[in-house]
């Protein structure tokens, strides 16, 4: 993007990240939609009782990462800011996101 381009974007229509907010958006719905896709998958996986006792574990992995992706998805979609990391319900994401900003404060 060119200088001029870049500094005609308002404050308003970029996010903490700055990602214009349209970006955002879009990024927020394609996260909704890979986690809806794995989900799926891990669903159909699941259905076979076989590959159910044999991957249970690495099921379990594929829901966490479709809650990671949605957690990601609603922060995406925070037009304010407000809710930030506090709204992120699982627990080592959100310590993770907490200890990264914490670092990059102190950089």
């Amino acid at each position: 993007m060119s200088a001029p381009a870049a500094a005609s974007l308002s404050a308003a229509s970029l996010p903490a990240a700055g990602v214009p907010r349209p970006l955002a958006q879009a990024l927020a719905a394609e996260l909704v939609l890979a986690s809806t896709m794995l989900a799926d998958l891990a669903y159909d996986l699941g259905s076979d009782g076989d590959t159910l006792r044999r991957h249970m574990a690495s099921l379990q992995r594929i829901d966490h990462v479709t809650q990671m992706q949605l957690a990601i998805a609603d922060l995406l979609r925070d037009a304010d800011g407000i809710g930030g990391i506090e709204q992120v319900t699982l627990q080592d994401m959100a310590d993770r996101l907490r200890a990264f900003t914490a670092g990059q404060r102190a950089a």
